[in-house]
């Protein structure tokens, strides 16, 4: 059999992303869709191949042998789409750079610092999207990514941008009581904590060779920008990383009790982007003046 029309593209975006994340929902919310919106293009593309692309069970999805065929199909195509569609925008367009970042450094570190960046490049157009879900560089609408990890990203150039330690950090005049007391004794003292980190201060803590007993009136927060706001606010003692929150420290929106008490954290911050970019010239621009200016950003 062969095909005298071409599936719809929508169709092949959104199996393409239902097959790499076994998830409607997830495919959904990635494309700005409903998840019923999903299954229809799904049985929609189904329809015109003639078989089934999945399997799908009460709680879950699998591709079906026919499925991982046609996924590999798909995945080169949309990729030579994507680099085509790049490349004679390169001649006939100007440059687009689209960089996926945390909300605390996009708000209080590049944002600010921005400006310079566009004056040295005026030829470039920065989109910015400022999010702490995972990512997929290999095959999402994105060129460059900051986020911690280990270093180990497959298909991908990973350039270390900064080592990180864990302060606790607070209000002045919190610290300043804190002191006194000393760490092992924070009776009555709300610990804040990152949703997305539920380990860290009790990491920190074992590293550090203190005890702080059971959670007493603690207060989770979903952000890092979110915990400092509320430290900030006096709300309770929190986990800053250095040197991200020095600028907080040096405008005295924060202090840290027992400047001596650091745990250096294994994961780094890294900037990551496709390996086959690395001769683009927006990717090269954005990565060398982030490289140069960062430590004088932060410190």
């Amino acid at each position: 059999m062969k095909f005298r029309r071409l599936p719809p593209l929508h169709t092949l975006q959104a199996f393409e992303a239902a097959a790499r994340t076994l998830s409607f929902k997830v495919a959904a919310e990635e494309l700005h869709l409903t998840a019923s919106a999903i299954s229809h293009q799904i049985k929609a593309l189904e329809g015109f191949l003639g078989f089934a692309l999945f399997r799908r069970g009460n709680r879950s999805l699998e591709l079906s042998d026919g499925g991982r065929d046609y996924l590999a199909v798909v995945r080169d195509t949309l990729q030579r789409l994507r680099d085509g569609s790049h490349r004679v925008a390169q001649r006939h367009g100007r440059a687009r750079l689209k960089i996926s970042m945390g909300p605390f450094i996009g708000s209080e570190v590049i944002l600010p610092a921005l400006s310079a960046f566009r004056a040295q490049h005026p030829d470039i157009d920065v989109h910015i999207e400022t999010t702490l879900r995972p990512v997929d560089l290999l095959h999402e609408d994105l060129d460059i990514a900051l986020r911690f990890g280990d270093g180990r990203w497959p298909k991908l150039g990973c350039v270390p941008l900064l080592s990180m330690s864990a302060v606790p950090v607070c209000a002045p005049a919190l610290a300043r009581e804190l002191r006194r007391r000393g760490p092992g004794n924070l009776d009555g003292v709300t610990l804040i904590h990152s949703s997305p980190m539920p380990n860290a201060w009790a990491d920190w803590a074992r590293l550090a060779g203190i005890d702080f007993g059971p959670p007493k009136n603690d207060l989770w927060l979903d952000s890092y920008l979110a915990i400092l706001r509320a430290a900030e606010q006096g709300l309770g003692l929190t986990l800053g990383l250095v040197p991200m929150v020095n600028p907080w420290l040096h405008r005295r929106k924060l202090a840290q009790p027992w400047p001596k008490l650091h745990t250096e954290i294994p994961q780094r911050y890294y900037l990551l982007y496709r390996e086959h970019d690395d001769d683009r010239h927006e990717v090269r621009a954005f990565r060398d003046w982030l490289q140069a200016e960062l430590p004088a950003l932060l410190a």
